[in-house]
């Protein structure tokens, strides 16, 4: 009995300290932004264009790339040169996410050893830094308006939800990710491969209605969604109602694995490092 009452209370402490980590974590903005600010300053040191880089070199993927698949699948530019510009744009922060998110524990290990503050902290500010180089790389997508003589629309506003969804769900999958990779080393090289094999995977260089009969297979696409939502509101107007709830979906069971695994491991992950 008193054994089960200390294991009842330990289990108790163990997840208020999880809890007051992930509190303290995510409404610490001014210390992971600012850390969020100086990673990427410190990326582009002694850089005219800073971060810019990344959106010139998408914009000249975009433009080698548009011509080429566009004449291979005999799709009119017009249609593709947008799908493929969003595409990329939206799979550059999806998979940066997840990437980073590997190496969100791992990559602070100097802070994390000298100084104590909440991990989620690391997890906000590879989000945040991620959320600003989105914001760069969007920037990509102008030209191709002007090419293009694309004019706005109301339903581009959607994006921004859908920008919010993909955050959402980063954080939790940042926590397991960063969780196991912390753990287990070789989960990091892995996860890499698995992402650069996801992109053939993802509609981004081809259009789902390649897949005729078989588009049903896009549902087995966990990352389909996540980009969906990113790029179908600026190139395809207002995305399916299922998209979004898939996402949603997602980003539950996401959370749901990730809350156990962080009050469990939490207090594991300094001593990991």
């Amino acid at each position: 009995m008193q054994v089960s009452v200390y294991q009842q209370v330990s289990g108790n402490t163990r997840a208020a300290r999880a809890a007051k980590d992930i509190i303290e974590g995510v409404s610490n903005y001014p210390i992971w932004s600012t850390f969020a600010w100086q990673d990427i300053r410190q990326r582009y040191r002694r850089s005219v264009l800073g971060p810019f880089w990344i959106t010139i070199t998408m914009l000249v993927t975009i433009a080698g790339m548009g011509p080429l698949y566009g004449a291979l699948f005999k799709i009119d530019l017009n249609e593709f040169l947008p799908h493929l510009a969003l595409g990329i744009i939206a799979w550059g922060l999806v998979s940066s996410l997840i990437l980073d998110g590997c190496a969100c524990f791992t990559s602070a290990e100097a802070i994390v050893r000298s100084i104590r503050l909440p991990l989620t902290l690391h997890v906000m500010r590879g989000l945040w830094r991620n959320v600003v180089m989105f914001g760069h790389n969007i920037l990509a997508y102008v030209p191709i308006m002007l090419f293009l003589r694309i004019a706005p629309h109301w339903s581009w506003l959607l994006a921004i939800p859908g920008l919010l969804l993909v955050a959402l769900a980063a954080f939790p999958m940042t926590i397991i990710l960063g969780i196991f990779c912390t753990r287990f080393r070789d989960m990091q090289p892995i996860v890499g491969s698995i992402v650069q094999l996801a992109f053939f995977l993802t509609p981004i260089i081809w259009q789902p209605g390649a897949l005729g009969r078989r588009a049903y297979l896009l549902n087995l696409n966990p990352l389909y969604p996540f980009v969906e939502i990113l790029r179908g509101p600026i190139h395809g107007g207002v995305p399916p109602a299922s998209i979004y709830l898939t996402a949603i979906g997602i980003t539950v069971a996401l959370y749901l694995i990730a809350a156990p695994l962080f009050v469990r491991f939490r207090a594991r992950i300094p001593f990991w490092i």
